[in-house]
């Protein structure tokens, strides 16, 4: 799954209004202001500190471009929104909004309350040379925090976070990791490409010239990642992909719906974990593509519970090791498949280290609700539940979706603990039975339910106080 990315040429940076200036002529209550000129910024030529908050002024503009933003890890620097919504609007470039040379940024649409999403992006570029990013955070660029945008209509990728491998050795493998990137509160949708891009597919490298020479060259680790409360829906390819990222991975609370749409071969899931990445995955909602909804290929360690997954044509939740022998737990549980063309839930490769299936409950698979190769070493099999109708599981509304459980379902009281990971509530933040919890996402509650997750307006229906800081 390589992709082709163009190097951008250099531009030179415009000059922006002094801090003094800006607060004389706006009321943006930063340090420093980017006005609606403002196309290529650098914050070292603006004055930037660690600990600072420049404010851009809301309003039209073709893209920008955030360079050498460098914070501290106790003072990063903050870029939000002011005066409104700043809209980011071409169809010409190969990206809207991007960042390089920087390290402990935020860049936040968060900064007007009464705007769910403060930064808006488009970027249609489809070639003929190169398709552009909606958001773009490379140019060996490190523990970035982008939040609270609407991504939409971008040639290829809505967001790509990562610094493709280069021939001075800067940016590859062994040289530089992406460290703490955080992702959240995005609207990503009607894109060519994927939703999310979030690291190399994998450690086999790509070649590339270099003086002329043909070389193959492989790419950065990244080592944290938070990608959570995002929307992402109507995707060319897949709605999201993460890969080389062996350490603290998680990916939560994100809803993803109708992916594939430009029906690319091997580009069509729902979510796509690979190149040994290890992540937490959990609270998700994952529904219509034409292939599989969760794609987990050649991973590291991997957790999966609480997710829901429906209507997809293949898998529900697809599991190889792609034949690298690494040993890989995958730990699934307390999952609810629904309406799968081919398998619900299915578990592949000798590769594998020991792993489970505890506590899914699976239904209306065109196939078998769960397959477990043969070959597939030491795999638990225990406490799934499996229907072929949907409607046999006591759902409030499977018909619209709605996959709570009803006072009588059968679910109720029938898993098992998990005793490798604690799983204390469900995918709403309900507390879940330590002894005898409901099997699938859900557990039983009888305050009220809802079948959406999320909503375009930005809210975030279900996740109360308490669970959006997490």
């Amino acid at each position: 799954m390589q992709h082709r990315f163009v190097v951008l040429a250099p531009f030179v940076a415009l000059i922006m209004t002094t801090p003094e200036t800006a607060r004389a002529e706006a009321p943006c209550d930063c340090d420093h202001v980017i006005e609606l000129s403002g196309e290529v910024v650098s914050g070292a030529d603006m004055g930037v500190k660690p600990g600072d908050s420049v404010c851009v002024r809301g309003g039209d503009r073709p893209f920008l471009r955030l360079q050498k933003f460098v914070g501290e890890e106790n003072a990063p620097i903050e870029v939000r929104n002011c005066e409104g919504q700043v809209n980011i609007d071409n169809d010409d470039k190969g990206y809207g909004l991007t960042v390089d040379e920087s390290r402990y940024l935020r860049v936040t649409g968060a900064g007007d309350p009464d705007i769910p999403y403060g930064f808006k992006v488009r970027a249609s570029r489809t070639g003929p040379d190169y398709s552009a990013f909606g958001v773009a955070v490379g140019g060996l660029s490190s523990d970035v925090e982008i939040d609270h945008m609407e991504v939409y209509e971008a040639g290829f990728a809505g967001v790509v976070m990562k610094t493709e491998s280069r021939c001075d050795g800067s940016a590859n493998l062994g040289n530089f990791v992406m460290y703490n990137s955080r992702l959240h509160h995005m609207y990503i949708h009607d894109v060519k490409g994927e939703g999310i891009y979030f690291g190399s597919t994998g450690y086999g490298g790509r070649v590339f010239t270099c003086d002329g020479m043909e070389v193959t060259l492989y790419p950065h680790e990244h080592h944290g990642a938070w990608i959570h409360d995002n929307i992402i829906e109507n995707t060319g390819w897949d709605g999201a992909q993460i890969g080389v990222t062996p350490k603290d991975c998680h990916f939560y609370r994100n809803t993803i719906k109708n992916v594939g749409t430009e029906g690319e071969l091997y580009q069509q899931q729902g979510l796509q974990v690979g190149g040994a990445s290890s992540c937490k995955i959990w609270g998700n909602t994952l529904l219509d593509g034409p292939t599989n909804g969760f794609f987990i290929f050649g991973a590291g360690h991997t957790q999966l519970y609480n997710n829901v997954v429906a209507n997809f044509a293949d898998t529900g939740i697809y599991i190889n090791d792609q034949n690298l022998n690494m040993g890989s737990k995958i730990e699934v549980a307390h999952n609810t498949v629904i309406s799968s063309g081919d398998w619900g839930i299915a578990v592949f490769g000798a590769a594998l280290g020991p792993g489970f299936l505890r506590n899914n409950a699976v239904a209306g698979a065109g196939m078998a609700e769960i397959a477990i190769g043969g070959e597939v070493p030491e795999f638990i099999d225990e406490g799934n539940q499996t229907a072929d109708d949907p409607d046999g599981f006591g759902f409030v509304d499977a018909a619209a979706r709605d996959f709570h459980l009803t006072e009588n379902s059968p679910l109720r009281n029938v898993g098992f603990p998990v005793p490798e990971y604690e799983i204390v509530d469900d995918h709403d933040g309900v507390p879940r039975d330590d002894g005898a919890p409901d099997v699938g996402a859900y557990e039983f509650t009888d305050t009220g339910s809802t079948s959406d997750t999320t909503t375009t307006d930005g809210t975030f229906d279900r996740w109360d106080v308490r669970r959006t800081g997490r």
